[in-house]
């Protein structure tokens, strides 16, 4: 299966951005960097890409990639702030299409992390549907903004407009263009939301308000709400569960239960997710319940949690490795060691276990790459026989995405939503470098291990059984007929 994300349509290929690149005018630090700064950097990260990014071409070529770093080059010909900088980094990333390369917020230092902390999260978790910005849930706007109002303007911006600006410096994989959208809303991708960052920076506030034009039930108005900081927005938006650190919940309703689990991402806490998993499974078998609805729809990745769950549906030891592994490298080229952390020393030096290279100059690698990568799963004692099904959407694209592909291959349930983020074709991860860049201070996620599909697959991510799209008539009536859907299948 895919191994983690570390941490956490509109327009064409993200290098295209850099050319329009405009300068925002305000800035957490005020401080510029020179072009001969911002040059050593570029160079650092080209050369950290080139020697050892196995998806590099996956989905450019190397003239294309080349095109892009000439565009980069020509947007630092001049004296940029840092948080101008970061956005150029980002466009850059993006142009290579895939999701785990990206100037990463959460792994910063407070250095840079202090060009988006402001206090000017918007009051309102929303999504995007069919380039609208729409309300999904109020957050303390003082408005009483309901479930399906149209965010028509911020600050006099149009909402619309202000998506077509982000969207080239969002990261997906391939042509996946439903994973950026899902990442710019609020929730959006991990604990430093896309749109939160790209607004910062390129729509910073002028004050404590926003003025917003929203609509609703035929009419428009005109409102003044409150910029709220990360903590407190996040506080409302997701409240901390007494039974995990992560919202992960298991709910009974009736014969089916719920286990939803909003991210994997279970890194830093000493929290038994796995114990958590087998108590909600042995719940499931002990009550006699018929089914189980697994909800992942905001679940980005993180650590191979599904390893877990599909134990406790097989009846045999279940083959993950359809997906060959492949690096750029075997040992990483001394010049480049200064930059590179991580957290495994042998990813620096892959020793035997790189088989290669081929006359692509490519290593097969014969070992996982993370801890909790895995080429095989194993039954559990206790297995839950009755139906399954499992909630998938575009946010699903590391982990999540390989869980939902195995589960389609192997028809161990039935995938109920939208189409899921990632790409069929194979995407990048299992292991990381973080590239330090000296000048700037800014840190890019450079992901390691190629997944190879063993036969040609299509540019885009994994299609559920039973597609139910988001509906505004649904978000008005604070309906859910995905889930709606799941437990009629978990119950038939």
């Amino acid at each position: 299966m895919f191994s983690p994300d570390r941490r956490l349509v509109l327009g064409g290929i993200a290098c295209a951005a850099l050319t329009a690149l405009v300068p925002a005018s305000a800035r957490a630090s005020a401080e510029l960097l020179e072009p001969a700064t911002m040059r050593g950097d570029i160079a650092v990260l080209t050369d950290a890409y080139t020697s050892l990014h196995p998806g590099l071409y996956r989905y450019l070529t190397p003239a294309q990639f080349a095109q892009a770093r000439e565009r980069l080059d020509l947007i630092a010909a001049k004296p940029l702030s840092r948080g101008d900088f970061y956005l150029a980094l980002s466009a850059f990333t993006a142009s290579i299409r895939c999701g785990h390369s990206y100037p990463n917020p959460s792994n910063q230092t407070p250095a840079i992390t202090a060009l988006f902390d402001a206090a000017d999260r918007l009051p309102f978790a929303f999504i995007w549907l069919d380039g609208r910005m729409i309300v999904t849930r109020d957050l303390g706007s003082g408005h009483g903004l309901a479930p399906g109002t149209e965010v028509v303007t911020i600050d006099g911006i149009n909402s619309g407009a202000m998506l077509a600006r982000m969207v080239p410096y969002a990261r997906t994989d391939g042509s996946n263009e439903a994973r950026k959208l899902a990442d710019l809303g609020i929730p959006g991708d991990g604990d430093q939301p896309s749109f939160d960052i790209l607004r910062t920076l390129m729509f910073p506030a002028t004050g404590r308000l926003a003025r917003l034009e929203v609509r609703s039930d035929g009419a428009t108005r005109t409102i003044d709400c409150p910029l709220l900081s990360a903590a407190a927005r996040d506080a409302t938006l997701d409240p901390k569960s007494t039974a995990s650190p992560y919202g992960w919940r298991f709910e009974p309703r009736g014969a089916v239960a719920v286990l939803t689990m909003p991210t994997w991402a279970v890194f830093h806490e000493k929290w038994d997710w796995q114990g958590f998993i087998d108590t909600s499974i042995d719940t499931a078998i002990d009550r006699k319940l018929t089914g189980l609805v697994i909800d992942l729809r905001e679940n980005g990745g993180g650590l191979d949690c599904g390893a877990a769950v599909l134990a406790r549906l097989i009846t045999a030891p279940l083959k993950t490795d359809n997906y060959s592994r492949h690096v750029r490298y075997r040992a990483i080229p001394e010049r480049l060691a200064p930059y590179l952390k991580t957290w495994d020393r042998s990813f620096r030096d892959w020793g035997a276990s790189a088989i290669g290279p081929d006359a692509n100059g490519f290593y097969t690698l014969d070992q996982p790459g993370d801890a909790t990568d895995t080429d095989t799963i194993l039954p559990a004692k206790r297995r839950f026989t009755g139906r399954v099904a499992v909630l998938i959407g575009p946010k699903n694209a590391s982990a999540t995405f390989g869980f939902a592909a195995l589960i389609k291959q192997h028809r161990l349930a039935t995938l109920i939503g939208e189409a899921t983020g990632g790409n069929l074709r194979g995407i990048n991860g299992g292991a990381f470098f973080f590239v330090n860049l000296p000048g700037s201070g800014i840190e890019v996620d450079l992901p390691l291990i190629a997944y190879w599909p063993d036969r040609p697959q299509p540019d885009a991510g994994v299609t559920p059984d039973i597609v139910v799209p988001r509906r505004l008539a649904d978000i008005v009536s604070a309906r859910d007929p995905q889930m709606e859907r799941a437990i009629a299948v978990a119950s038939a």
